[in-house]
């Protein structure tokens, strides 16, 4: 049994998992951290079958209703989203179907990218084309725009980089994102997954399966994309990518009914990643100082690529890349000192 759980989850969870297989259980098996405050394992039984668990951990704000809500309104619009077996609000527990490991951040390849974004497209529209329920659903307005700022701020400027960017730069910078954030309020809204990338799709028999999605939320229609053609850890040719842009346009023109122009939709992803890219250095270097994981700092050269390579493209976010470029040597010396 897993350490650390109360008598109550544990009881709780054992009484489940015998409704779920009446096998015994082999072991649990603990799966990656990334900047996620939930814990997962894996749960064998002896006829090799298994099941997910995530633990939620108490004062967090992670809500197991709302996650298992948003799992039913997936799954009512078809998403391939896990099953979710048996949850427990008061206790942080949640039981899921098991996706297998086929995580496109390890599997995808040149030979299987073409069939690997098509099916991520065709479960990305679908997501997009669900109703827009606030209930169920937060925004992603200017409340949390700030709040993201904020995070990079605080903890990627002032603690990360010891606070050596000066006021001015901070001031420019500051006045660029908040153009970034007029364009993504002036995008059509749809429902977002929010982190619509490799390390949150898992590829299963010509589908692909969605995980993470306990965030989604009323957002830009580039959001997602955003996630899904820049991510960290795949750099495709740019006719690769317009080709898989195509495809999306098709789909979303179909699906949704909307017709975006392929300039405007590079614009409208373009904006979206500048922003990720923003929120992911807040949240990452967040992690880093309050739980001293170090695991994602190793992205921040990239996030900085991404962030000075799109900002040159247009004018009034040129300040972008003008400030971070002699940032470069000054987050190099930071991650040495932590490597």
């Amino acid at each position: 049994m897993i350490k650390n759980l109360s008598t109550n989850q544990k009881e709780w969870l054992e009484k489940k998992l015998k409704l779920i297989n009446k096998n015994p259980i082999e072991i649990f098996s603990k799966l990656r951290l990334e900047s996620s405050q939930r814990d997962f394992y894996r749960i064998f039984f002896s006829d090799k079958k298994t099941v997910i668990l995530m633990i939620i951990p108490e004062g967090t704000d992670e809500s197991v209703s709302l996650f298992t809500k948003k799992a039913e309104i997936f799954k009512e619009n078809a998403v391939n989203v896990p099953i979710i077996f048996f949850e427990n609000e008061k206790l942080g527990l949640i039981i899921v179907e098991d996706f297998g490991d086929e995580i496109y951040q390890f599997k995808l390849s040149d030979e299987k990218a073409d069939l690997f974004y098509d099916l991520a497209i065709e479960e990305l529209v679908k997501i997009q084309s669900i109703d827009l329920d606030k209930k169920v659903f937060d925004v992603f307005d200017n409340k949390k725009l700030l709040e993201n700022w904020s995070l990079f701020e605080e903890f990627f400027l002032k603690l990360f980089l010891e606070d050596k960017v000066n006021d001015s730069s901070k001031k420019a910078l500051k006045e660029c994102y908040e153009k970034v954030c007029l364009n993504l309020a002036n995008q059509p809204q749809v429902i977002c997954h929010y982190d619509f990338e490799c390390r949150n799709l898992i590829y299963m028999e010509n589908k692909t399966g969605i995980l993470d999605f306990q965030d989604a939320l009323i957002g830009p229609i580039g959001l997602d994309p955003a996630s899904l053609f820049k991510d960290l850890y795949f750099f495709w040719p740019k006719e690769k990518t317009a080709f898989w842009y195509k495809k999306y346009q098709k789909r979303v023109r179909k699906k949704l009914n909307l017709e975006i122009p392929t300039s405007k939709l590079v614009e409208y992803i373009d904006y979206c990643s500048i922003q990720r890219q923003f929120r992911i250095l807040g949240k990452l270097s967040q992690v880093f100082i309050e739980l001293n994981r170090t695991n994602r700092i190793k992205d921040f050269p990239t996030l900085f690529n991404y962030l000075i390579n799109t900002s040159k493209i247009y004018n009034e976010l040129s300040p972008i890349s003008e400030i971070l470029i002699p940032l470069k040597k000054i987050l190099n010396e930071r991650l040495a000192n932590i490597s």
